[in-house]
């Protein structure tokens, strides 16, 4: 049967429904703009797939994941403590799971992060390395060898001791036997590398004492000079290089050298470089190491370790073997500035573990060669709050009013910053081994730790 045909002028049109359908079809096809080989153009709006939603969300999460940095031994203001939030700080409800883990070499250099990766120093063999890894996945990105593998004379321990700085593009690292170096953050190329004992005539630690332990205290970058301590008795003890181009800027001091790190604070419309040497805490100048004030302060070891902790009105300083732990402030009088001790006692003695000040009070490890406890001081007057046997030898830092502890044996603990008493909020066993002593570092939600076999980074992000 023949269907009828409409006719206009010179066309016609087949009248039926199954044209009537096919022409709707093609008037919408071009009212909308769809040819055959494009995609139509989505328009943002609230509805979504469930696929789409998950993919942005998981974008959003790694961009925002990313922007965080720890640049420096002990965090970003050199006193252990971050201002993270968000996080998961209930592990006896919610035990954070481990994103993953590489193997590491020997070496107690702790982590720095930024740019996506993180940085620490390693032994393979028998060199020491400056090693990257992408803070995300734990992809090995890089290694670049920085010095022959160092071995303490006590034969105790390989490895790195100090910490890396990250600064503008750029990583300072100094391996135990002085080597200084400069290397490029994202490649791993090197810009350049000195020794701080020939640059400063100082002389070589290890070949005086059995105590000696190697370089351990991190470089300070302050403005354009890199900030390290060899450690001399001629004008020496203390030296500040170009960091641009390792150049000896300048050389103070007259101290065998700590193993404590450098920091910078402000007091009294001053800026000042505060180094724990050997024997002294030690306040320089940063634009030409001229001394601002010394106090006598150490043991028999020269064994220095903690890093001074400034409070904004006052310095907290403590050491282990016998040594104690003492609150100070810096007050002008005629025109110079002078320490003036608040409190000094024997009750936090900081073996190479740095305190943390937090709302008033101070919390760390105390102890050495015996048994180790840890304890909460009074800031005001430096009265024990309460003492905790759960802790031990330790090294630690501080987010969103907690403390996470590393023990040596590699058990991780969280404690509420909590003056009145010791309050455990869960411990994670097993994710390392003896001889942690690298301090842990935080960015991103990610806690990452290490001892002498594996870099682990966890989730802390709250769920």
């Amino acid at each position: 049967m023949l269907e009828p045909v409409i006719q206009f002028g010179n066309k016609c049109f087949v009248h039926s429904p199954v044209m009537r359908f096919t022409i709707l079809y093609f008037a919408l096809l071009i009212n909308t703009g769809l040819v055959v080989g494009q995609l139509p153009k989505i328009s943002p709006g609230p509805s979504k797939s469930k696929d789409t939603q998950s993919q942005k969300s998981e974008q959003k999460e790694n961009s925002h994941s990313l922007k965080g940095s720890w640049n420096s031994f002990l965090g970003n203001n050199r006193n252990g403590q971050s201002d993270e939030t968000g996080l998961n700080l209930d592990w006896n409800v919610h035990k954070p799971s481990v994103l993953w883990r590489v193997p590491l070499g020997d070496g107690f250099s702790s982590i720095v992060i930024a740019e996506d990766r993180i940085w620490t120093m390693a032994t393979h063999l028998t060199n020491d390395y400056v090693v990257c890894f992408d803070a995300l996945t734990g992809k090995k990105l890089w290694a670049t060898f920085a010095a022959p593998t160092y071995l303490d004379n006590q034969r105790q321990a390989r490895g790195p001791r100090s910490t890396p700085t990250y600064h503008a593009g750029k990583l300072y690292c100094l391996l135990p036997a002085g080597d200084l170096l400069c290397l490029d953050a994202a490649s791993g190329k090197i810009h350049w590398k000195n020794n701080i004992f020939q640059l400063s005539d100082a002389p070589r630690q290890e070949q005086k004492t059995i105590y000696y332990w190697g370089m351990s205290a991190s470089p300070l970058i302050e403005g354009n000079l890199v900030i390290v301590q060899p450690g001399g008795s001629n004008n020496n003890s203390v030296i500040a290089v170009d960091k641009e181009t390792g150049k000896l800027i300048w050389s103070a001091g007259n101290d065998a050298p700590g193993y404590g790190s450098p920091i910078v604070i402000e007091a009294n419309d001053q800026r000042q470089i505060i180094v724990p040497t050997g024997q002294s805490i030690l306040s320089l100048t940063p634009e030409k190491g001229d001394i601002l004030w010394r106090i006598v302060w150490g043991n028999k070891y020269n064994c220095n370790c903690a890093t001074p902790v400034w409070n904004d009105d006052s310095l907290f300083i403590s050491s282990a073997y016998g040594t104690g732990c003492m609150r100070f402030a810096l007050t002008l009088q005629n025109e110079e500035i002078r320490p003036i001790s608040h409190w000094k006692n024997l009750a936090l003695q900081n073996q190479f573990a740095t305190s943390i000040i937090k709302d008033g009070y101070i919390y760390g490890p105390h102890g050495d060669l015996a048994t180790c406890t840890y304890r909460c001081l009074d800031m005001q007057r430096g009265q024990v709050q309460w003492i905790s046997r759960r802790v031990g030898k330790c090294t630690q830092i501080a987010v969103e009013g907690h403390l996470i502890c590393l023990t040596e044996q590699g058990t991780l603990i969280l404690i509420q910053a909590n003056p009145k008493e010791y309050r455990e909020k869960g411990r994670l066993t097993g994710l390392l081994g003896f001889k942690a002593w690298a301090h842990p570092a935080l960015a991103n939600n990610r806690l990452y730790i290490r001892d002498e076999k594996r870099l682990v980074c966890l989730d802390l992000k709250q769920k």
